[in-house]
């Protein structure tokens, strides 16, 4: 008994937050008209989607079975069969969203049946525009710096009783004004009590954070809390840069806060402590100044932080893309020190170091139910942007052992066509601790390799969701005779002698998938 009482009040103190389930976000729905279903272990392709967004969207699953409630970009509702919700009719049916973190589903507290839906909206003096609201691209900073327009944020509540079980917004409930003059960051912390809500914001000019209790009594008056860096407008040269774009993400156990602020310029990257039972924000740490910070992602088991980066590495001008901290060290100044590229230098990674943006500016970072980091993005280069995502395997490990690289779906987009920059924004706790899902193993049948004999060039095609990284050519003494990264789906032999060769070929979570060719 007193053994039993030991463990007991030992998982006590360590529980922080309540456990939850994890089948809130089983479903995806994002970009123009996609999605991902996740209810088999790995991300699946979905085609029935109704929504388009270029960014922001925000879906909601049943907790308990799974099954998909609904889908929003912010201003548009769709229920589980797609159709709008009937009272959703503010916007027209194919308005997109170009704000990154504009939406966000938050159950309503001790009312099984209801979810609010909270969506940041472009203002224009003080008339809600539906064409600045439905861009798919972005506004100009030049209007933003001169204040032409603003965010506010919204709100409404939507239950899953009415329209005969399929959902819709409660009639007084919709579009509901809550603040005015925010950025574009939007996240909520389960409370610490198992029952209750926090709703964080913050300011778009200054560094007030606003913590909502979302309550059963319904959404409290904000706490206002000063800390961390200024978000300021900046003029360099004739560039304007508006600090209020980039994501905020906690931690999965609720305990920590990482803001990025998006600039052209390097600025603080900030991270915060947070108290779930109080909502109090505290410890401000800056991490380094960074630029282009616009994504950003703890790892489920909390030990990683990831943020997107532009800063240069050294003399050679290869950018960070993104950089991962370890924090499980000691010191704020560790932490601080153990912030390296995932990206550059990295052997065992199909993204290339040749080029500039190397494919895919990544813009976003998303903890998925399979374990693992997706990220979306622009750009251009020989890996198509819009059928394209990086997706960090291992996110749990430290430096290059993460698995990061980029994995081709086959979401038919045309590269000239409008693409995505972000997927679906989550509470966080729903992804903590979760375990990683490993891709499937590939064997010989499962990659093919064109054509064989060959003469000059190899076309690689994965056949399994596998993604190749490098691979190792061998001679028939047994000599690796040739190493190549493969940013592309070709392999190049001409230095070659005729004859029989092996390729090991690797991914990035160094699996090996082993072919024979013969080269003429």
């Amino acid at each position: 008994m007193k053994a039993f009482l030991i463990i007991f009040f030992s998982l006590a103190l360590t529980c922080s937050l309540p456990l939850y389930a994890q089948k809130e976000a089983l479903h995806w729905y994002f970009g123009p008209k996609l999605g991902f279903d996740f209810t088999g272990g790995s991300a699946q392709i979905v085609r029935n989607s109704a929504m388009n967004s270029s960014r922001g969207c925000a879906t909601i699953s049943d907790k308990n079975t799974g099954e998909l409630l609904f889908y929003s970009n912010g201003h548009n509702i769709w229920n589980r069969f797609h159709h709008r919700m009937p009272t959703s009719t503010s916007f027209p049916e194919d308005c997109s969203n170009f704000i990154v973190q504009s939406v966000l589903i938050v159950p309503v507290p001790e009312d099984i049946d209801k979810y609010y839906l909270f969506s940041l909206y472009v203002l224009v003096g003080e008339r809600l525009d539906t064409t600045f609201n439905c861009s798919s691209g972005d506004i100009s900073e030049t209007v933003l710096g001169n204040k032409t327009y603003y965010y506010q944020l919204r709100y409404s509540i939507i239950d899953m009783r009415l329209d005969d079980g399929r959902g819709d917004i409660v009639p007084d409930k919709n579009n509901i004004f809550l603040q005015n003059n925010l950025s574009t960051k939007l996240t909520a912390i389960p409370h610490t009590n198992g029952k209750d809500y926090w709703l964080i914001t913050h300011q778009d000019i200054g560094n007030s954070f606003y913590v909502h209790l979302l309550n059963q009594a319904g959404i409290q008056n904000p706490i206002q809390q000063n800390i961390g860096s200024v978000y300021q407008i900046r003029q360099v040269d004739n560039m304007i840069y508006y600090e209020i774009l980039g994501e905020l993400k906690a931690s999965p156990n609720g305990k920590k806060l990482a803001c990025a602020v998006y600039n052209g310029l390097e600025r603080p990257f900030d991270v915060f402590d947070f108290d779930a039972s109080t909502g109090t924000i505290s410890n401000y740490q800056n991490y380094g100044n960074i630029s282009q910070q616009m994504g950003v992602s703890f790892s489920p088991d909390n030990s990683k932080l990831y943020v997107t980066s532009s800063n240069k590495i050294d003399e050679t001008n290869l950018r960070e893309l993104i950089r991962q901290y370890d924090m499980t060290l000691s010191t704020p100044e560790q932490i601080v020190a153990s912030g390296k590229s995932i990206i550059r230098f990295n052997p065992y990674t199909n993204i290339s170091e040749k080029a500039w943006p190397v494919n895919v500016v990544f813009n976003t970072l998303h903890i998925a139910p399979d374990g693992k980091i997706y990220g979306a993005g622009e750009g251009s280069g020989t890996n198509s942007t819009n059928n394209a995502l990086l997706v960090i395997g291992k996110p749990n490990s430290p430096g290059f052992d993460c698995g990061v690289t980029m994995k081709r779906f086959n979401f038919n987009l045309s590269d000239e066509g409008v693409g995505f920059r972000s997927l679906p924004n989550f509470i966080q706790s729903y992804f903590n601790n979760i375990p990683t899902i490993p891709d499937p193993d590939c064997n010989e049948s499962d990659v093919t390799l064109f054509p064989n004999p060959v003469q000059q060039e190899l076309t690689l095609t994965p056949l399994c969701g596998y993604v190749p990284t490098y691979v190792e050519i061998i001679d028939h003494l047994g000599r690796i005779v040739s190493t190549q990264h493969l940013d592309t789906t070709q392999i190049q032999l001409n230095a070659l002698a005729s004859g029989m060769y092996v390729l090991r070929i690797f991914n990035a979570d160094q699996k090996t998938v082993i072919k024979k060719i013969i080269k003429l």
